[in-house]
């Protein structure tokens, strides 16, 4: 006989594990982690768990591409992640400017810079199979899909699943269920 192994409960286990590591570690004075790396792995794990349409990637070895919008102290972190492996795809790094830049990437983390513009750049990727990031206060009740904020004295992540749903992508049940707060399909928390 032989012994069934679900893979599910191993993958929430991991992500579970991945994400308190990183989230614990920003909240301890004696790692060195920091902020930006936690971030950065928070991302990760994201574009991990998230599917995108097969019809996003022009070739069946084409980068996942990670872009970075505004300033941020996030580049040279989420720059670490390049060539890392997701989905079967090696992880690419690129700085952004424009929507029309956008839309060669899979997903886009938003800097604070860009606050002003969140609208605007919201607007024009609606529809687009790109996951949209953030640590802006916000983010997720201004149309962003996935908004990182400060809770309980640590890291933790908010989701928006009418952006994922319009944004035509997927996210495992087990990243759904780790997120402090989901937006409902009117876009109100719950």
């Amino acid at each position: 006989m032989r012994l069934r192994v679900h893979r599910w409960p191993v993958l929430a286990l991991a992500i579970a594990i991945a994400v308190v590591a990183a989230a614990g570690a920003v909240a301890s004075a004696q790692t060195t982690l920091s902020e930006a790396q936690a971030k950065a792995a928070f991302i990760l794990n994201f574009a991990r768990y998230v599917e995108w349409p097969e019809r996003v990637f022009p070739t069946r070895d084409a980068p996942l591409l990670i872009c970075l919008l505004g300033r941020d102290g996030l580049g040279s972190a989420v720059a670490a992640l390049e060539s890392r492996q997701v989905q079967g795809r090696a992880i690419a790094v690129r700085r952004v400017a424009s929507v029309d830049e956008m839309r060669a990437c899979q997903v886009v983390f938003v800097g604070e810079s860009e606050e002003r513009r969140l609208a605007l750049t919201l607007r024009g990727l609606a529809g687009q199979p790109i996951l949209t990031v953030s640590d802006l206060d916000g983010f997720i009740d201004a149309g962003g899909a996935i908004g990182l904020v400060h809770g309980d004295g640590r890291l933790q992540f908010e989701v928006n699943r009418q952006a994922l749903e319009q944004a035509q992508l997927k996210a495992s049940s087990n990243l759904l269920k780790l997120a402090r707060n989901l937006a409902d399909i009117s876009g109100r928390n719950r």
